[in-house]
């Protein structure tokens, strides 16, 4: 026992190492960035474990991209809402723009839930955007209890935010504001933003079937897309003369990206795979002209009601 009372003490001395620089690292990482709030859509409506099961899947999948980009961040949870903050925040907001089931982000400055603090960060945002004047509007919104309503803390904040301006410089306008301003009441804390960036929406990755991809055209990149949008995973098959640059193209939409498989037959490689169903990048008039393979798995034909004008604006939007 004495003999291993030494080897003991340098595994509790290493692992309380090991534990503090990562305790410093989160309270250095969320004292140096801003919050980055993350919203998403259909995961939210699902029922308690599915939602749940998504939700983990959706933080996966932000966490698996940062490290690929080797950003740092932590992702907090909360109902309806995901936080992540990042010690890149310009690069996590172009991975989280990029992740499947998000459906808008905001880099948002995070206070407490007094009016005070709130009509501060606001002041501040107001005299960053209205320099030269103009109309603005308060939305807010809250969630737990607090001794305003969202419409009392909206007109209050309004009222501090004008007072701040010399009197007649800026004006409140509910209906086409130059500048929103979006108040999100959390419990105790809040979160103040101005600007919201679209994601793709759709569902977290992963979160349905796994599928075969026969990349054929440049199109079948955006068949390949469509079907991660819904949450598929994917399987590549290169049947094409794309180059890798143009295959790599899809990677940013895909942190489990490792590539598409070269020379192989479509069966042999749904077996292997153990793939739940055949995608093929197929238009309306290919499908009419073609006889449809029957690989023995469901086939998804996801471009057969866009027409190729579509197609063309949608490609050069999500590819370049």
């Amino acid at each position: 026992m004495i003999s291993l009372f030494p080897k003991s003490l340098i595994r509790i001395l290493r692992f309380w190492f090991v534990l503090c620089k990562v305790i410093n690292r989160i309270y250095s990482l969320r004292r140096s960035v801003a919050t980055i709030l993350v919203r998403y859509g259909e995961t939210g409506l699902k029922g308690p474990p599915v939602r749940r099961r998504f939700e983990a899947l959706l933080v996966e999948n932000i966490l698996r991209a940062h490290s690929h980009r080797k950003i740092n961040c932590i992702v907090e949870r909360q109902r309806g809402r995901l936080f992540v903050n990042s010690d890149d925040p310009e690069g996590s907001v172009g991975i989280l723009s990029r992740t499947f089931g998000v459906v808008s982000i905001s880099e948002a400055e995070e206070c407490t839930s007094g009016i005070d603090d709130i009509s501060k960060l606001a002041i501040e945002s107001a005299k960053k955007h209205l320099s030269k004047g103009g109309a603005f509007a308060i939305r807010s919104r809250r969630t737990g209890t607090h001794d305003y309503t969202s419409m009392q803390l909206a007109a209050k904040v309004g009222e501090n935010v004008l007072n701040a301006f010399p009197k007649g410089s800026i004006k409140v306008d509910l209906g086409n504001p130059d500048l929103e301003i979006f108040v999100e009441v959390r419990n105790n804390k809040s979160y103040v933003f101005s600007d919201k960036v679209q994601g793709p929406g759709g569902l977290p990755l992963r979160s349905q079937g796994k599928v075969l991809s026969i990349i054929e055209d440049r199109k079948s990149l955006l068949s390949s897309w469509l079907m991660m949008r819904r949450g598929c995973s994917m399987v590549f098959l290169n049947k094409s003369e794309l180059d890798a640059e143009a295959l790599g193209s899809i990677e940013p939409w895909n942190p489990w990206w490792n590539g598409a498989v070269e020379g192989e037959e479509a069966e042999d490689v749904i077996k292997l795979r153990h793939c739940k169903g055949l995608v093929l990048s197929w238009t309306l008039e290919e499908f009419q002209k073609k006889e449809s393979p029957r690989p023995g798995v469901p086939v998804f034909y996801p471009l057969v009601g866009l027409v190729p004008d579509e197609i063309d604006e949608r490609m050069k939007f999500l590819f370049g």
